[in-house]
């Protein structure tokens, strides 16, 4: 299998190749014009992960769910003086109550539903279905739909493989001459989600692409803001200053919907590909040999990208990738089964049963919750 890095640099080569992008409809001014209300949300947000379907049949990646767990844990959130979070997953009875939660609380919430690895016709009805009930909670621009993740990857019919995995490790045997019909395949993908979103939803409407693969490929005149997974890692500020210019030809207000780091000795680097330090085909799955746990590197890396967002004046906000990650459990003894070395959370979750994943469980801060708290203050 090919890492996130590899097929990013292929994808964006092929984007330039073919000249994707399409036209600018303004050039963007650096002086506060995409302010949301004209006051522009600068502290962090986070994501919440209510569960996705990674694949057909399998539980739901989060399996413990209750609403008493769910007041606590926004609740944790709200008290980071979050302005907003992105609730994301495949249950859409638990994206809205998220949302009612989180609305609750006093922030703006982006809702993205996600469903992996099923025919485009159930995505697009499962994206409708999300769609019409965020919109019978919004009220004005508390609510914004955002059209699913990274579809070149999760979506069948855009890249061949039956499953994500397969289309991630067909990337490499893809010709130069076939991208042109796969860019065009996704536009089309994005076209009918933006159509049948838009017929149910009325408020802002964005999209969370992958920055340097469909991000380059999108039609980001079609959407309200550019949405960006964005785990890209430079030397200085300056430069990442220099790569988001790239998004803004298109006149549009940028949201960061992910960004984060994991939490061990070069986790800034190995970035959106950090959970890879997990051997998953060992029973029980271990921490790979030569990682080291690192919670100052994380939360160094946080308080930076924090900090390089905020210097962007039209870079709304930006949700940190994730808050909490319960299935990613931090064992306090054993370094090769501690699998939230590969997580992005601000907390630590410790198990009373650790191999049970519907265990009960506590949370405990890291060092990343102190510098996001920090700056957030």
């Amino acid at each position: 299998m090919i890492s996130r890095q590899v097929f990013l640099k292929a994808a964006l080569g092929a984007a330039a190749l073919f000249g994707v992008g399409g036209t600018a409809s303004a050039n963007p001014q650096r002086d506060g014009t995409y302010r949301l209300g004209g006051v522009p949300q600068k502290r962090g947000g986070v994501c919440y992960d209510t569960g996705v379907l990674h694949a057909v049949g399998d539980p739901l990646s989060r399996v413990r769910w209750s609403r008493q767990q769910l007041e606590r844990e926004i609740g944790l959130v709200a008290g980071l003086r979050c302005p907003s979070l992105t609730a994301f997953g495949t249950d859409l009875g638990r994206l809205a109550e998220t949302t009612d939660v989180a609305l609750r609380r006093g922030m703006k919430v982006f809702v993205q539903p996600r469903l992996y690895d099923h025919s485009q016709e159930e995505i697009l009805q499962h994206m409708a279905e999300a769609a019409r009930t965020a919109e019978r909670k919004r009220h004005g621009d508390n609510v914004t739909f955002v059209t699913g993740c990274e579809h070149f990857l999760f979506t069948p019919g855009i890249i061949p493989g039956d499953s994500f995995l397969d289309r991630i490790a067909h990337i490499p045997s893809i010709p130069d001459s076939e991208w042109p019909q796969i860019i065009r395949r996704f536009r089309e993908f994005m076209a009918k989600a933006v159509e049948v979103t838009r017929r149910e939803f009325h408020g802002r409407v964005s999209y969370g692409a992958a920055a340097g693969a469909d991000a380059e490929w999108n039609d980001w005149s079609l959407f309200d803001l550019v949405g960006l997974d964005y785990y890209n890692h430079f030397a200085t500020d300056a430069e990442y200053t220099t790569d988001l210019d790239r998004y803004r030809r298109w006149g549009k207000p940028l949201m960061i919907l992910e960004y984060g780091c994991c939490t061990f000795t070069g986790a800034a680097e190995a970035g959106g590909m950090g959970w890879d330090i997990v051997d998953w085909f060992a029973d029980p799955p271990v921490i790979k040999p030569g990682f080291e746990r690192n919670e100052q590197e994380q939360a160094d890396h946080i308080a930076r990208m924090l900090r390089v967002f905020a210097a962007q004046p039209d870079v709304e906000g930006s949700h940190l990738y994730s808050v909490i990650s319960p299935d990613s459990p931090h064992h306090p003894t054993c370094r090769d089964r501690d699998y939230d070395m590969a997580s992005y959370s601000l907390f630590r979750t410790v198990r009373e049963r650790f191999d049970d994943d519907n265990s009960p469980y506590r949370l405990e801060p890291k060092k990343s919750l102190h510098a996001f708290q920090r700056f957030n203050r």
